[in-house]
C-alpha cells in the first residue's frame, strides 16, 4: 500500500510527540515566551522557531501549526495546576496544613506560567478548542477541592457555606489574585499566598483541636 508524504509526515511528527526530546521542549519554551510576551494574535511561526534558535521547518516537523503548540500548551498548564490539588504528596491529615499546601502549590503552579493562565482563561470563551482542555480542569480541581471538605470530620470545621459553593470562591479568589501578583517581587507573591491561606482557614472555619 503506497503512503502519501502527508501521511509519512504525520507519523513521524506523532512518534516526535512520543518521544519527547529537547527540540520539542525548547519550541514549547519559546511558544509559551511569545504568547507571554506579544499575545496569540501578534505571535507567529516564524518567532516562536526564531525564540527556539531554529527554523520554520524544524517547528512544522514537531507541530502543524501555531494552534497546535498553543493546545499542547493549554494542557500542559491545565496538568499542572490540576496536579498542585493532589494529597499524594502531603504527609498529613490536619485540615490547616492540607488546605495551606494545596493553595501554595496552586498559587505557585499560577506564578510559574506567567501570563498564560490569564491567556487562557481569556481564550476559553470564545474557542471550544482552548474551553474544552482548560474547563475540564477547572472543574476536576473543584470536584476535587469538594469532595474533600464534604469528607471532613465535622468536628475539625464550620464551612461557611455548603462546599461546592465555598470551592467557587475559594477556587475564584487564588486563581484570579495569583494572576494579578503573578509578576510581582517574591515578597509579594509570599504576602499573597499567606493571606490567602488566611481567608481559606476563616471561610472554612478550621477548628483548633486541642492536644491530649
Amino acid at each position: 500500500m503506497s503512503v502519501t508524504i502527508s501521511e509519512s509526515q504525520e507519523r513521524a511528527r506523532a512518534n516526535r510527540k512520543d518521544a519527547g526530546g529537547a527540540r520539542r521542549e525548547e519550541l514549547l519554551r519559546a511558544a509559551a515566551e511569545c504568547f507571554d510576551d506579544l499575545g496569540y494574535a501578534a505571535t507567529t511561526v516564524e518567532l516562536i522557531a526564531a525564540r527556539a534558535q531554529t527554523s520554520r521547518p524544524t517547528f512544522y516537523a514537531y507541530f502543524r501549526s501555531k494552534d497546535e503548540i498553543l493546545l499542547a500548551l493549554v494542557d500542559r498548564v491545565a496538568a499542572e495546576l490540576e496536579a498542585t490539588q493532589s494529597l499524594a504528596g502531603i504527609d498529613t491529615t490536619d485540615p490547616r496544613e492540607v488546605i495551606a499546601a494545596t493553595m501554595r502549590a496552586y498559587a505557585d503552579g499560577v506564578f510559574a506560567n506567567g501570563g498564560l493562565v490569564a491567556l487562557f482563561d481569556a481564550m476559553a470563551p470564545v474557542r471550544d478548542d482552548v474551553a474544552v482542555i482548560w474547563e475540564r480542569m477547572i472543574r476536576r480541581t473543584h470536584r476535587r477541592y469538594t469532595a474533600y471538605l464534604a469528607a471532613l470530620d465535622p468536628g475539625t470545621v464550620d464551612l461557611c457555606l455548603e462546599p461546592a459553593a465555598l470551592v467557587r470562591i475559594l477556587n475564584d479568589i487564588i486563581h484570579h489574585g495569583a494572576k494579578r501578583v503573578a509578576r510581582g517581587s517574591a515578597a509579594e507573591r509570599e504576602r499573597f499566598i499567606a493571606d490567602q491561606i488566611r481567608v481559606a482557614e476563616r471561610l472554612i472555619g478550621i477548628r483548633e483541636v486541642p492536644v491530649g
